[in-house]
């Protein structure tokens, strides 16, 4: 019995061993290209503009790919666009919260709200911030993106990566973040592109 036992207890070991070793080394295949980089500038009647993220930031967040413009509506509203995407195979960049960095950047955050976005079919779980830096007052909505769909929030952001990593499936992720003016036609306009540019963003990520 106990030469069963030590057997059993032994083969549960080398298992579990084994099992380790392959989700620390797996690396699921993504499958569909990224091509965030190819967004388009021209969507309906909006015209954008990339942004030049500064070498310090793009040192720090260490994304694979990374999207950041600012377009302009028919109605002058101005809207900004800020993607990043960090695949299976990068040990050096992450996804960096909102609820951290802007604060550090100056940014006060004087509320926030769940927001469902429906849009291309789609159902999205995201947060709305509203945001206070001196006389500015901004309005931003972001979610994070995982295998196991969308969420914005921080834990189950790690949940869902460390689900995906044991059920061998690719731990890439993004993050998708539309900033606007703090003004009822501003956050109209908002609330307009998103739903006019969802799709254009999936379409360009593998998720």
């Amino acid at each position: 019995m106990e030469k069963k036992s030590f057997v059993v207890i032994l083969l549960v070991f080398v298992f579990t061993f084994a099992a380790c070793r392959v989700i620390s080394y797996y690396r699921a295949p993504v499958g569909r290209k990224v091509m965030i980089a190819q967004l388009p500038l021209t969507k309906g009647a909006w015209v954008g503009q990339t942004i030049t993220v500064a070498p310090e930031v793009m040192e720090m967040l260490s994304p694979d790919q990374l999207f950041s413009a600012s377009y302009v509506g028919p109605s002058g509203n101005q809207v900004q666009l800020f993607i990043d995407y960090f695949s299976p195979e990068n040990t050096t960049g992450a996804i960096h919260s909102p609820r951290n960095c802007l604060p550090g950047a100056g940014w006060i955050i004087v509320g926030s709200e769940p927001r469902i976005i429906e849009a291309a079919g789609r159902r999205i779980f995201a947060i709305r911030m509203n945001l206070v830096l001196g006389q500015s007052r901004q309005v931003m909505d972001f979610w994070y993106i995982t295998r196991f769909g969308e969420t914005a929030n921080d834990y189950r952001l790690k949940f869902n990566t460390m689900i995906s990593s044991l059920t061998l499936r690719p731990t890439d992720k993004a993050f998708i973040r539309f900033v606007s003016k703090h003004d009822p036609q501003s956050i109209a306009a908002l609330e307009d592109f998103e739903r006019l540019f969802i799709d254009d963003i999936y379409a360009h990520l593998p998720f």
